[in-house]
């Protein structure tokens, strides 16, 4: 992971219409979750975009975009990104269920020679509920 210079998690525009994405930067600000594989004292910067909506069909302009800017600006290129779906995309929870669109998402991401990773955070609730169900329930 030593090569990688930034970081985009790509989450649920639906579930981002009331989450504000906070939890899933502080997974990454303390490397924990689907982030505690990189190193605590690395410079790595974190990026959060939406899938735009169903299908999600815009994750790969906007993904298009922030890899052209990141090039540009800061002479990023794309083997030095990883791409993280978020857990309310990649995982069921709270928030609903896994997306219907998920493969679509993957193979869209694919096209981009960027690193991908399953998972951002996930609360400690989900997490005991998921465990004891195998899904998520609230009983």
């Amino acid at each position: 992971m030593d090569d990688i210079k930034y970081v985009i998690t790509l989450q649920c525009h639906i579930v981002k219409e009331r989450c504000s994405g906070y939890l899933c930067e502080e997974a990454f600000h303390l490397r924990q979750g689907g982030f505690a594989h990189y190193p605590k004292e690395a410079d790595i910067r974190f990026l959060s975009i939406t899938c735009g909506g169903c299908c999600g069909r815009a994750s790969l302009r906007k993904l298009s975009n922030a890899l052209k800017l990141l090039k540009k600006r800061a002479g990023i290129e794309a083997d030095q990104v990883a791409l993280h779906f978020s857990s309310c995309i990649c995982r069921e929870s709270f928030h609903g269920p896994k997306c219907p669109h998920y493969d679509y998402l993957k193979e869209l991401v694919s096209r981009k020679n960027v690193k991908c990773f399953e998972g951002s955070r996930i609360s400690n609730t989900t997490q005991s509920r998921l465990d004891e169900n195998g899904h998520w329930s609230k009983e």
